[in-house]
């Protein structure tokens, strides 16, 4: 079974979609409960349950909805959106009985500082300098598990 954050929004339907085709078990993890789906309050009391081979996280607010200002109201509101669920993904990772055995996250290329003759790759040494590199900095310090932790890491930037 696989454990999918973010698994009600636009990337996280398309994913559970192509999994489940694929013959995969999905159960998404959102705020509120449905069909296949536990929720945050439940991570956090709970933790993941013992058949879970894979968590992926895709959860956070958009960060281009027209509909929002962007505000500081709104960037805690992306912020929290990423770095707490990711945070309480890997708390459950490393506090599970039976660890999965990937973790895979999402984060962002506005880590890297626009440059037009640089070529980055995932080694290369990024600080941050605006709210946007911060966030991706906060959130891929969230993912990270013990460097003994069994489980295997992947982070996308995207």
């Amino acid at each position: 079974m696989s454990i999918l954050g973010g698994g009600t929004g636009f990337v996280g339907r398309h994913l559970t979609k192509a999994l489940q085709e694929k013959g995969y078990k999905v159960t998404k993890v959102s705020r509120k409960t449905g069909p296949d789906t536990i929720t945050w309050k439940d991570i956090n009391k709970n933790g993941i349950p013992d058949d879970v081979t894979a968590v992926v996280n895709l959860a956070g607010a958009n960060i281009l909805n027209p509909l929002k200002r962007w505000n500081q109201a709104y960037k805690d509101e992306v912020v929290s959106s990423r770095v707490e669920t990711t945070k309480t993904l890997a708390n459950a990772i490393v506090s599970s009985k039976i660890p999965p055995k990937v973790f895979a996250t999402i984060s962002g290329v506005a880590i890297y500082k626009p440059n037009p003759t640089l070529q980055y790759t995932e080694d290369s040494d990024v600080e941050p300098y605006d709210f946007l590199s911060q966030l991706v900095v906060d959130w891929e310090q969230a993912a990270k598990l013990p460097e003994s932790h069994s489980c295997r890491q992947v982070t996308v930037r995207s």
